[in-house]
């Protein structure tokens, strides 16, 4: 069992493929348990720092151990079940571990695309209509919730108004302002 291993050239490729297997299979027991690890080499190219995916690095140990475990059991492969010549396999092995590299890398970027900062600036809201949520009092007198749909995405803020009259739970209102400073919208009804 072994000498199928270890036996011949094939050490060449077992070992790289243990210990990308191996660093693989850590890293999904600490991702499992919600431990981070953070042991990437920056190696990055000139990578323009607006692109979605930035801040993944071009090589690191992931896209690394990803290498060595599809380098490694697929030379293997070739050079036990196949019955290639060492140079043939270490080429194979060569190329199947830049495309397991590859494809780990055009996950990551594509996974990286799917994030959304959900990052909504207070200005953003000036201008849409909402619901009271909670009375706000007239003008002076404190201030109430709004809830209205900003970028598709439900949001609750405090909101004030002008006017001397309170605007009840359920009524229709603009927003008129925004006040970043005290997180705080200036509403009228609409």
């Amino acid at each position: 069992m072994l000498e199928t291993f270890f036996g011949g050239v094939a050490a060449w490729f077992t070992v790289p493929a243990v210990l990308g297997t191996l660093y693989f299979a850590i890293q999904m027991v600490f991702q499992g348990i919600g431990a981070d690890t953070d042991l990437d080499a920056d190696f990055n190219p000139d990578i323009p720092h607006d692109t979605v995916g930035h801040e993944m690095k071009i090589i690191s140990l992931q896209t690394l151990s990803a290498f060595c475990m599809g380098a490694g059991w697929i030379g293997l492969a070739a050079y036990r079940l196949l019955d290639m010549s060492p140079g043939m396999s270490s080429l194979i092995a060569l190329v199947a571990g830049v495309a397991v590299g590859w494809m780990l890398v055009a996950l990551l970027r594509a996974m990286l695309r799917l994030q959304n900062s959900g990052t909504i600036e207070l200005t953003d809201t000036v201008g849409l209509t909402g619901e009271v949520y909670i009375e706000i009092p007239e003008s002076g007198r404190g201030s109430g919730r709004v809830k209205l749909v900003v970028r598709e995405h439900l949001r609750e803020y405090h909101a004030v108004q002008a006017g001397e009259v309170a605007i009840p739970t359920g009524a229709q209102v603009r927003i008129a302002g925004s006040n970043p400073g005290s997180n705080t919208l200036t509403v009228e009804r609409a």
